[in-house]
């Protein structure tokens, strides 16, 4: 059944005692939603949530513990978990802080809902002074578990992941902080770790997840504090030096390498942000964890080899590095096409 309010749609779907309630994430267009096909094949009650005009569910809590409680009379609900990526892990987190019997899985949440860096100020949207944060809807005591995940790689979810560590969150509150980048969920989806977790949500993902060597076991927290704040001090127009930036973590670590590369090319040393992308492009072909993020992550850093390449003057190599894009990410046909288009 599909119905809602003209900002808030949702669809339910009877199924066994668990109940399963999915926020979708941004920019689901009305009359889909997010994640659906995910949870096609499993056994669970599903309830369905979208809010198209992405405004991270805002104003809609009412709606939602309605719906929540209907869906659970309905189903004879044993248990409820609250599930969502990005926009729809602060919708199903800020669910949680109303329903402490649920469970919660969120993956790559926003910390506050429009701050500098954040998916959601991206989307548009601004802060508003009273709004609770991630770390005041995740502090009740809870009787049902909370699981955020944590991708590392992601400057802005690697602060997010940082400054949950530093509060006195509750037991039953678990950082999941994983070798990956904002598209986190897909990551997963592609590794096969989600269709095991939903199946039963008997499995422990960071187990699964830790089997394929994503799990980081001991995180330097302050140091990925401050990769988080060096993303917001460039974004700010801080002038940043590329080395120091390579210093902030020990790892190999996409995003910082790709905040390096930017802050050298705003230096106007596009000679060594090559040098820092083509190092990054090597270490993700060596790397299986690193060559197993999502494609649209992975293909960034041709994409901007590329361009540096062409701005400066180098048809030849930029045109090489399409070509060889070409080969790695043969479903794509704009790195074909730019072989033969650059001048």
């Amino acid at each position: 059944m599909d119905a809602g309010r003209d900002d808030l749609a949702h669809r339910f779907r009877l199924g066994g005692d668990t109940l399963v309630v999915v926020f979708s994430q941004v920019r689901v267009p009305a009359g889909k939603f997010g994640l659906e096909r995910l949870f096609a094949g499993t056994s669970h009650s599903l309830l369905l949530l979208n809010q198209p005009a992405n405004d991270w569910y805002r104003s809609c809590g009412a709606d939602i513990d309605r719906l929540i409680g209907e869906a659970a009379m309905a189903a004879k609900a044993g248990r409820v978990i609250l599930y969502g990526s990005s926009m729809g892990a602060f919708g199903a987190a800020a669910a949680a802080s109303r329903h402490l019997d649920a469970e919660l899985y969120a993956f790559a949440p926003d910390f506050r809902i429009g701050e500098p860096g954040s998916q959601s100020a991206a989307a548009g949207l601004a802060s508003q002074a009273e709004e609770a944060d991630l770390g005041h809807l995740l502090t009740p005591s809870r009787r049902g578990s909370a699981r955020v995940i944590v991708p590392l790689y992601d400057p802005y979810d690697a602060g997010v992941g940082a400054r949950l560590a530093a509060l006195s969150l509750p037991d039953d509150v678990t950082l999941v902080p994983l070798r990956s980048s904002h598209e986190v969920h897909d990551h997963l989806y592609s590794l096969n770790i989600i269709r095991k977790v939903t199946a039963t949500f008997r499995r422990d993902i960071a187990v699964e997840a830790a089997a394929r060597g994503l799990l980081v076991r001991s995180v330097d927290w302050l140091a990925h504090a401050r990769f988080a704040a060096a993303r917001v001090a460039f974004d700010a127009g801080a002038a940043l030096v590329p080395d120091a930036l390579m210093g902030l973590l020990p790892e190999i670590n996409p995003g910082l390498a790709l905040l390096a590369a930017e802050a050298a090319e705003r230096g106007g040393d596009i000679g060594r942000a090559e040098a820092l992308l083509a190092g990054l492009d090597a270490a993700i072909a060596a790397d299986a964890i690193l060559s197993s993020l999502v494609k649209r992550y992975l293909k960034e850093v041709p994409r901007r080899r590329i361009r540096l390449l062409r701005d400066a003057g180098d048809i030849v190599a930029s045109r090489r590095i399409a070509a060889e894009a070409a080969k790695r990410f043969p479903t794509d046909e704009g790195f074909s096409a730019l072989v033969d288009g650059l001048d």
